[in-house]
């Protein structure tokens, strides 16, 4: 109050038209406010209250006079319509007098099925829960969206049509660019599928050859260019396969496994592969595991590896003094999940801060003498990004130019329930490495003449017989002419004419005979990818080995299979 005497003494004589004023605008304000509610929602009020009347009538009237959109009022106790706007007449085409006559003629101008189950469900509404859906005119590109609102006192119904034309419009052709989308999609991966299937073939055979003429040489002058040819042939695949790689990534069609694997095992493979070549070097290389209490994760070891496995190719090349260090930790252990750090240190040639900042983009080198002195195609490290992505973690670079390097990956992974490596398991992986095809009888169906070529000279150098067939239906009828018994697994390619190889498989598993469910069927196809080895395994095969087979591997997975079947069998 007293604030009120200050301001008004300070205004002096201006005080009472001040004075005056305000009031003025107080008054107009209220004025405006009263005059707001008896126009808008006024109606509304007495619509949802509909206390009857000629005055209630009239509000509806005024209400429903407005000619936004179409709408309809309908009395429930006898279907009557009270009134609807005059939108509703023209986009229905229905008069006053034709709804009157029969309530649902404006259904004549809806698509059939849109009309039927608009008023079946109208029908079984109970007016407390919301009630929507939406229509299409016939011989009309025409949509809408209906809203029911029930009254207050339960004796009306209010039909609210919104026009959401362009909305179903964009949906659609929403709809087609996403078809043509996944129809390109489609086609990058068949096409994918295809240049995997072309390319290694032909390098299974080449490599392949290569590994028969080597065992052929014995010391003779020949055998450094045979094994160089080896070298330089491993190198192209590893090109191939990062194209490969890099395209499906792009097309988002890689797919990540979740098995078990031990991460102490991981670490050992990686010591068995480097420390060789780069203690060679005079290179200090160490493989650490620190804090963990635990071993077995879920994951995609291979694609973990890869990440990995590129790293430590990076440091092995760029660094020839000092040493090499990968350290594997363990971070936060929760909710049944670990947190790991992987890191491959090393004190070679080191980098830019402006190229590390680049470093993740495809065919993305240092600079132009790298390329020349060290080659590499530029895609393994933007490769090694986007999977690390896809398994939910990131990468982390530390590195300063005649320091060296540090590549950390930080990726939560499953933990697997089974912690336990037991006496069993251990007795099968010391029997696999002893393993061999001595007097197994190997049915294999390949459609390449040197593919099969190479296969069965491998294979029989190793004290195998192999029966050979060129198709799928041959190998199904093959099997079936035979007792039970004569074959100790086969060897199916995928892509062969006639039957493929997965239709084979499944042709002999559905046999009526004591073999058919439990022979071991390995895949050998030159489709090499997650979704191509689960198609495999559906089809009812064992296992899946990509071209160029690597045999010794293939061998150790044959023989953990049969092992392990021996024992079951046992």
């Amino acid at each position: 109050m007293e604030k009120l005497i200050q301001i008004l003494q300070l205004l002096g004589s201006y005080r009472i038209p001040a004075v005056i004023f305000s009031v003025e605008v107080f008054v107009a304000v209220c004025l405006l406010l009263a005059g707001l509610s008896l126009g808008g929602g006024y109606h509304y009020r007495n619509f949802r209250a509909n206390r009857g009347g000629k005055r209630a009538r009239q509000a509806k009237k005024i209400f429903f006079e407005r000619d936004r959109e179409p709408e309809l009022l309908i009395r429930r106790k006898d279907r009557y319509p009270e009134f609807q706007t005059e939108s509703f007449a023209r986009v229905f085409g229905v008069t006053k007098e034709q709804m009157q006559a029969d309530l649902t003629c404006f259904l004549d101008q809806v698509e059939e099925d849109f009309g039927k189950k608009l008023w079946k469900s109208y029908q079984r509404w109970d007016g407390k829960s919301e009630f929507e859906t939406e229509i299409q005119l016939k011989d009309s590109e025409r949509w809408y969206r209906i809203r029911v609102l029930r009254s207050r006192d339960e004796q009306y119904d209010w039909f609210r049509f919104a026009d959401i034309t362009q909305y179903r419009t964009q949906i659609t052709q929403t709809e087609e660019k996403l078809e043509k989308a996944e129809e390109v999609s489609q086609s990058k991966t068949t096409f994918l599928s295809n240049m995997s299937h072309e390319i290694r073939t032909p390098m299974n055979g080449i490599i392949g050859m290569l590994t028969l003429a080597h065992g052929k040489l014995n010391g003779h002058q020949a055998e450094p260019y045979i094994e160089r040819a080896e070298q330089l042939s491993q190198y192209l695949l590893s090109v191939i396969n990062d194209i490969l790689d890099m395209s499906r990534i792009e097309a988002g069609k890689i797919e990540l496994e979740k098995k078990a694997f031990s991460l102490q095992a991981m670490a050992e493979q990686l010591r068995a592969m480097f420390q060789k070549n780069i203690e060679a070097k005079g290179v200090a290389f160490s493989v650490e595991l620190q804090d963990f209490d635990l071993d077995w994760v879920i994951g995609d070891e291979l694609r973990l590896s890869q990440v990995l496995v590129n790293f430590l190719s990076n440091a092995s090349k760029f660094t020839s003094s000092g040493e090499i260090r990968v350290v594997f930790r363990q971070l936060l252990k929760e909710n049944g999940r670990v947190s790991l750090m992987m890191r491959v240190h090393d004190t070679g040639t080191g980098m830019d801060a402006s190229f590390v900042s680049r470093i993740f983009r495809p065919f993305e080198q240092e600079n132009s003498h790298i390329a020349r002195q060290y080659g590499g195609s530029g895609l393994g490290m933007a490769i090694t990004d986007q999977i690390v992505r896809l398994m939910g973690g990131e990468i982390v670079i530390d590195s300063m130019k005649g320091r060296g390097s540090d590549f950390t990956v930080y990726l939560t992974l499953p933990i697997a329930e089974n912690q336990n490596v037991d006496k069993q398991a251990l007795e099968e992986e010391r029997a696999v490495e002893s393993f061999d095809y001595q007097g197994m009888h190997i049915l294999m169906a390949e459609d390449n003449e040197v593919n099969a070529e190479i296969a069965v000279s491998i294979l029989e150098m190793d004290g195998a017989k192999v029966d050979t067939v060129v198709d799928g239906q041959q190998a199904v009828e093959q099997f079936e002419s035979c007792p039970p018994g004569t074959y100790d697994f086969i060897l199916m390619d995928i892509q062969m004419p006639v039957m493929d190889g997965r239709t084979a498989s499944r042709a002999i598993r559905a046999m009526n005979r004591p073999d058919a469910k439990t022979i071991p069927i390995f895949a050998l196809s030159a489709d090499a990818f997650v979704e191509d080895q689960r198609l495999s395994a559906e089809s009812g095969m064992n296992g899946h080995f990509s071209k160029p087979i690597d045999f010794e591997k293939m061998k150790k997975e044959i023989g953990k299979i049969l092992i392990k079947g021996k024992r079951v069998g046992a």
